[in-house]
């Protein structure tokens, strides 16, 4: 056989080989297709699943679902009645729900609380669980737990179902402010490091103007409840707003339950948005957001923000330091200061609005009133100052 025959003859041969791999493979794709278990990889290549797999994969994640995490602590109570949960992660199974959990475990004897770390996991379909005890010191953060998807089924031993006890936004708003408020009350240091940090670098200037403030507003806080909120999910947490019934806003960004920073207002800080709508209202919208703003500095005893805010004239003729504005802000405004918009009015003379309203102490019929007449310049963006009497 001559030199060029031979060469047509393994150009035929190999073009035979590759159709049969080609025809191959399409039967094996189609039959995985027909099982659902065929996964296209990153490089583009085929990879073949033993039959049931359909080749999901799961990641491991912080939980930051209210009704399963408080679902989960529950069922550690069942055991552990004395355990608090504060950390989850979980990873998602076909059948089988697996989490890390951390938590606190309350020593009544020690008077003392013990970290623990658990493993739970919950059989989806049989809503079943079992619990495991990670031994003492094995880990020191809950991301060093690596959880494995552990699809063995958990048979009901007739003390061991799972139950899913839903747990709303609004209860979760209210847990957030009695976990906070309780914190202020009896560990400031711990709540002063759970302030948003550029938040906390605005409004204080430290732990002890935190601590001032907090004794300030000791009665409300003790008695603060929730009024309004919302809620609203982010990519990586989840944001609440929560308004007190003293009207204080509050801001919660939690990327687990309870792993959470907060701002204790919505104006040292302002949203991305705020300047932006801001423009959009009229001089009388501005001059009443603005009186609104300087209101709750003096309520939540923000004196060097409100000090701030005031004519560079009047503040030297009236409170040339900021210890004098504080003595008479004490003296003259009420503890707690609500303005009444249905008695407003608002006029001007150029670019100088007068804005005269009552203020009250609190929403009651007996309620106390002042006058309040405040004088104020718009400047650019959101900016403006401001001066005021009250009688």
């Amino acid at each position: 056989m001559d030199k060029k025959k031979k060469m047509i003859l393994i150009a035929i041969i190999a073009v035979i080989v590759i159709i049969i791999i080609i025809f191959s493979l399409i039967i094996l794709i189609n039959k995985g297709e027909e099982n659902g278990n065929i996964r296209e990889k990153i490089d583009g290549t085929i990879e073949v699943l033993p039959e049931g797999d359909l080749g999901i994969e799961y990641n491991q994640e912080e939980l930051r679902e209210p009704t399963e995490f408080f679902s989960v602590e529950k069922a550690i109570q069942n055991v552990i009645p004395n355990f608090y949960a504060e950390r989850m992660q979980y990873l998602q199974g076909k059948n089988i729900m697996t989490y890390s959990v951390y938590g606190k475990l309350n020593s009544q004897d020690a008077n003392e609380e013990i970290e623990k770390y658990y493993i739970v996991r919950v059989d989806l379909k049989n809503l079943t669980y079992e619990l495991e005890e990670i031994e003492d010191g094995l880990y020191s953060n809950i991301e060093e737990i690596k959880l494995e998807d552990d699809e063995t089924q958990i048979q009901n031993n007739g003390n061991n179902s799972f139950e899913y006890t839903t747990v709303s936004s609004e209860e979760m708003c209210r847990k957030y402010l009695k976990d906070f408020t309780q914190k202020e009350l009896n560990n400031p240091e711990e709540a002063y490091s759970m302030l948003d940090e550029e938040y906390k670098n605005e409004r204080f200037s430290g732990l002890e103007e935190y601590q001032e403030y907090i004794e300030l507003c000791r009665n409300r806080i003790q008695y603060a409840s929730l009024s309004k909120y919302d809620v609203e999910r982010k990519e990586n947490y989840t944001e609440y707003i929560l308004v007190d019934n003293y009207n204080n806003s509050y801001t919660i960004r939690a990327t687990g339950i309870w792993d959470y920073t907060i701002l204790l207002d919505n104006y040292t800080i302002k949203v991305d948005t705020y300047e932006e709508e801001y423009n959009k209202r009229n001089e009388a919208q501005k001059i009443q957001a603005n009186v609104y703003i300087f209101l709750q500095m003096i309520n939540t005893k923000d004196y060097r923000h409100a000090y701030e805010l005031l004519d560079e004239t009047f503040k030297n003729n009236n409170f040339d330091t900021l210890d004098k504005f504080k003595e008479y802000v004490n003296e003259n405004f009420f503890d707690y200061n609500l303005n009444t918009i249905s008695n407003v009015d608002i006029s001007n003379e150029g670019n100088t609005y007068i804005y005269e309203t009552v203020i009250r102490s609190g929403a009651g019929s007996a309620a106390e009133t002042k006058n309040l007449t405040v004088i104020m310049q718009l400047k650019e963006g959101t900016d403006f100052v401001m001066s005021f009497s009250l009688e």
